[in-house]
């Protein structure tokens, strides 16, 4: 196997590694939005913490790195593509939907009553929505990249 065939290899390993721990989130997201209609508030905060918690994980460990490494150099001497495009959308939403997250959750810290959560209702939405845009660009950006690899 030829050098660069190895390191395509490596990269889409990576890159399907964070896909799936990705989805991974979106499933505990889900479940923690089950827990919310149940009424179930604090394990649904419990739920969005470590939902938080693991996508700050994958931002750091995973994706800062590739997005330094493969991606700035593409979107720098590359003529404007779905891949110039959806990256910083990715990178801008999925930033956003962490220090949303963040926020949320540090303000909430773990209390029984729902006096602090009411109010950013709205936030939380918002925070959703923002984290779904990156969750789906990040995996059409993953297409992007990947798909004839795979898929011939």
């Amino acid at each position: 196997m030829i050098d660069s065939e190895r390191c395509m290899d490596y990269y889409l390993l990576v890159a399907t590694i964070s896909l799936i721990f990705q989805i991974g989130v979106f499933v505990l997201l889900l479940e923690g939005y089950k827990l919310k209609k149940q009424k179930k508030f604090r394990l649904h905060g419990v739920f969005m913490l470590a939902s938080v918690v693991l996508h700050i994980i994958a931002i750091s460990v995973i994706m800062v790195p590739s997005f330094a490494l493969g991606v700035i150099p593409l979107i720098t001497t590359q003529a404007v593509d779905v891949k110039t495009v959806l990256a910083p959308l990715h990178a801008s939403t999925g930033i956003a939907a962490a220090v949303l997250g963040v926020w949320i959750v540090a303000s909430w810290r773990l209390r029984r009553s729902l006096e602090f959560c009411t109010p950013k209702k709205k936030w939380m939405r918002f925070t959703l929505a923002v984290w779904l845009t990156a969750l789906l660009s990040g995996f059409l950006l993953y297409l992007s990249f990947y798909w004839t690899m795979m898929f011939g």
